[in-house]
């Protein structure tokens, strides 16, 4: 009977009560018995009776213990109802209520079942009421630890399936007092559970922040939650990392123009250790890089990319365009200086064949590229540049 519990949820979300069952298993009853005919036996009824008594027994307990007010406002439409139902529950479980209905040892969310009917005016209100603070003589309750813990696909699910509720979502992380101190109030930002914690989502792709950039609308990101997590993680360790690897690429730009690109058939001293730094640089730079894509495709964090009836894995790394600019242009001048002629172990290809100065020119170019990323430091540069 375990396919039953299915069964039962879907008829408790068509509105189908316990009392419907008798009548119905009568009406099953007589047309088993038309259609059987001749086989239709004392023996065959009997056991058919036994079958749909423990069949019909199932259901109608399930059907008594799912259906309650909170399911029987989802399935009637009716917003009235539904918050006089949640009025009734203790404000220590009022949460519980919101977050989850148990149906025949099923636990199914009320949030989830509203938007997938269409019924976003009742997922707008469980979502605020969930995130409304409320209090009694012995605590403060506040819902965000469990609707997040009760709905961790919640974000992808607004974003693709009713975007204009992200904003209720987004306005119940956000608590601010009611007195003005200096001109300012104080306000409380709760988006942990946006960010995420690495431990619990080791895949950052997959963060409700990445699935909101991936799948949200651009509007999305006026709202002051997630400007201030944003700032915060720009602050914190964004700009530091941004600026770091800025200065690293600029730097290997610099010492490959001197080495390669100034007088490039010359090997003189100078020129040599700056071929050599340059060198030992991007081969650095692409060991490390090498690891980071090794280790995404170990992790199962690729992109599939399909051709023709191949499909093939493609590094999460690798589809920013800017990083895979990098990559190429780090193994273009390990191949340089490969080719130079300034080392006893290099293949000494003349610097005066075409092919060498395409191949110098395309790893300046690669490199000179990637500065402009730098102006996303600037709001007004990054306007110009990018628009």
């Amino acid at each position: 009977f375990e396919e039953l519990r299915h069964l039962t949820i879907r008829h408790i979300k068509y509105g189908v009560k316990a009392e419907y069952i008798k009548p119905f298993g009568k009406a099953v009853l007589t047309g088993l018995e038309e259609l059987f005919a001749d086989a239709w036996n004392p023996v065959t009824e009997v056991a058919w009776k036994i079958l749909w008594q423990r069949v019909s027994t199932c259901v109608s307990r399930s059907l008594n213990v799912g259906t309650n007010l909170i399911t029987v406002s989802l399935v009637n439409g009716d917003i009235d109802k539904l918050q006089d139902a949640i009025t009734c529950a203790p404000r220590n479980e009022r949460v519980s209520w919101v977050c989850r209905v148990e149906v025949y040892g099923s636990i199914l969310s009320p949030i989830y079942w509203a938007i997938r009917d269409g019924k976003n005016d009742l997922a707008q209100f469980l979502i605020a009421d969930a995130l409304c603070l409320k209090a009694d003589r012995d605590n403060y309750y506040y819902g965000r630890k469990e609707l997040h813990d009760t709905h961790p696909e919640m974000i992808g699910i607004l974003c693709r399936d009713s975007p204009a509720l992200l904003e209720t979502l987004l306005d119940g992380l956000l608590w601010h007092s009611q007195t003005v101190e200096d001109g300012r109030l104080r306000a409380n930002y709760y988006f942990k559970d946006i960010f995420s914690d690495p431990e619990q989502v080791p895949d950052a792709w997959k963060s409700p922040l990445a699935i909101m950039c991936q799948e949200g609308q651009p509007g999305m990101f006026g709202h002051p939650v997630i400007e201030k997590l944003l700032d915060c993680k720009w602050e914190r360790f964004g700009k530091s990392f941004f600026v770091a690897t800025q200065l690293w690429f600029a730097l290997l730009l610099c010492f490959f123009s001197v080495g390669f690109l100034d007088n490039p058939s010359e090997c003189t001293q100078v020129k040599t250790i700056f071929q050599a730094v340059t060198g030992v640089l991007g081969a650095i730079t692409t060991l490390i890089m090498g690891c980071l894509l090794f280790r995404q495709v170990i992790q199962g964090h690729v992109v599939h990319l399909a051709l023709g009836p191949v499909e093939l894995p493609i590094p999460r790394l690798m589809t920013n365009h800017w990083q895979f600019f990098r990559f190429v242009s780090v193994i273009l001048i390990v191949i340089n200086t490969l080719l130079g002629p300034c080392f006893p172990f290099s293949f000494n290809v003349d610097t005066e064949q075409k092919a060498s100065k395409i191949l110098k020119s395309t790893t300046a170019l690669l490199l000179f590229m990637q500065l402009f990323q730098a102006l996303v430091i600037s709001t007004r540069l990054s306007a110009l540049v990018y628009t």
